[in-house]
């Protein structure tokens, strides 16, 4: 199949030389002239890469690079910038863009972004392929044994349910605990295993695509709407739909969505026919759907509904005796990613790990397990190499890492700048959420953001209902 290219721009005679020169190259190219188009088509057609101008007439290039991340995380971006604006496309850089070019654009360079981006997006697709199985599951397919009594329950209650007539499953935890992972291991362990497994994240995507993402449209539903589209509720029929973060949807998507777990049964957006589907439902939240309901923002009738089987997931704190196991398995699995030598932890870095509390729970582990080996060498991994907050509680000014490099010389092997910024920026982040003591609109003015901004950063780095 040929690579589809989703060209963004709003001058016509870009998008048409663009359009030319690539289908010239055996790309198949979808246009859009603004941002909701864009991002319509990408939902009727996901693309394998997108060339994205920084200026639109309804949303900047920021806000639809980070919905087509949302939605697309391996989805590389190649930012289209006019002479002079390197300081947007670097920071679209910062928001996991792949690349930019610069108008006038040269057709050399692009063609090499171009196909460097297909190219390394393949490859990272086949090692996610094979990795993300092994992450949080053994070589062989099963879950890493857990010495955690709690984690040995839920895991206990996977089993008794695993044979059942698919009852609906609700999982609790902070962000980064792994509901993903007890959410898959659910489905492989059910008669639903050959069946598909889809997941969508509820606080991805505006209303509007959440719901014709989750029970599609028919084609004229609204401007966008060229064609008839499946929702996930019809491609997952016979398997599991996982609903990451249901406590973001909207009051009236939940009242369709009540419709669904009540009889299965559900109409695209636009339709008139009802549709039958036969689809165990998975959801899970880091918020306390209780108080919501209380606060009058999640319908009670869906809670209940919802709360058929519930699984409360631990945060990593609570079960030391399984963070030394997670580290050790994750330093197995890059080492095997990244080709490279090491034989196990050093005694300070075990003593390191543990005594950090890892507000990020697994997923901080993971990440911090994957930048280390990838950045630095062994034999042995020693807490010298590791970037953890230097007090443990994140409320030190400075990641130890980052405090190193002001502190001392530059080392030879040079430094990840990118990857320091990220650090100092979570602290940062941190440290204001805790100056204002949660409150989200005066941290945000305590680093002269507004409450969006500050709230994409918390969740972008996995602090979000944490602090």
């Amino acid at each position: 199949m040929k690579p589809v290219i989703l060209v963004i721009d709003d001058e016509e005679a870009i998008r048409l030389f663009l359009e030319a020169t690539l289908e010239d190259r055996d790309y198949e190219v979808l246009t859009a002239g603004s941002g909701a188009e864009a991002i319509a088509l990408a939902n009727e057609t996901p693309p394998d890469l997108a060339l994205l101008d920084l200026m639109l007439p309804d949303m900047t290039g920021m806000q639809v690079l980070q919905t087509l991340k949302a939605r697309y995380p391996h989805l590389p971006v190649v930012m289209i910038t006019a002479y002079g604006r390197t300081d947007s496309a670097v920071q679209a850089m910062k928001l996991d863009a792949f690349d930019y070019v610069s108008k006038p654009i040269q057709l050399d360079r692009l063609l090499a972004t171009v196909a460097g981006a297909l190219e390394a997006t393949a490859e990272a697709r086949a090692r996610y392929r094979h990795v993300s199985q092994t992450d949080l599951f053994g070589a062989d397919g099963d879950i890493v044994p857990s010495r955690s009594p709690e984690m040995l329950r839920i895991y206990d209650v996977v089993r008794r349910i695993s044979g059942g007539a698919g009852s609906t499953v609700l999982i609790e935890g902070e962000s980064g605990v792994g509901k993903d992972v007890i959410a898959n291991l659910i489905h492989r362990t059910s008669p639903r295993r050959d069946a598909p497994f889809l997941d969508l994240n509820c606080a991805a995507l505006p209303e509007q695509l959440l719901e014709s993402e989750l029970f599609g449209h028919e084609k004229g539903a609204f401007t966008d709407a060229v064609n008839q589209k499946m929702g996930l509720l019809e491609l997952a029929d016979s398997g599991t739909l996982f609903l990451d973060e249901i406590g973001e949807m909207s009051l009236p998507i939940q009242v369709k969505f009540l419709r669904v777990l009540e009889k299965m049964t559900f109409r695209r957006v636009g339709g008139v026919t009802d549709i039958t589907v036969n689809v165990r439902i998975v959801a899970a939240t880091n918020r306390n759907l209780a108080a919501q309901v209380k606060a009058g923002t999640f319908r009670e009738d869906l809670f209940y509904r919802l709360n058929v089987v519930q699984l409360q997931v631990p945060p990593l704190r609570s079960r030391p005796e399984d963070i030394l196991p997670l580290a050790e398995h994750f330093l197995r699995v890059f080492n095997d990613r990244f080709g490279k030598d090491f034989t196990g932890l050093g005694d300070d870095a075990r003593a390191a790990i543990e005594d950090y509390p890892w507000p990020g729970n697994i997923r901080e582990l993971r990440n911090v397990l994957e930048r280390t080996v990838l950045l630095e060498d062994g034999p042995v991994l020693a807490a010298a190499h590791l970037q953890l907050m230097a007090d443990g509680h994140g409320r030190h000014d400075l990641p130890v890492a980052l405090q190193d490099v002001l502190l001392n010389p530059l080392p030879r092997a040079g430094v990840d700048l990118e990857g320091l910024v990220r650090d100092f920026e979570a602290a940062l982040v941190r440290k204001a959420y805790d100056a204002a003591d949660g409150n989200q609109s005066r941290a945000a003015r305590l680093l002269g953001l507004n409450r969006d901004k500050f709230r994409y950063r918390l969740k972008q780095y996995g602090l979000k209902e944490q602090a």
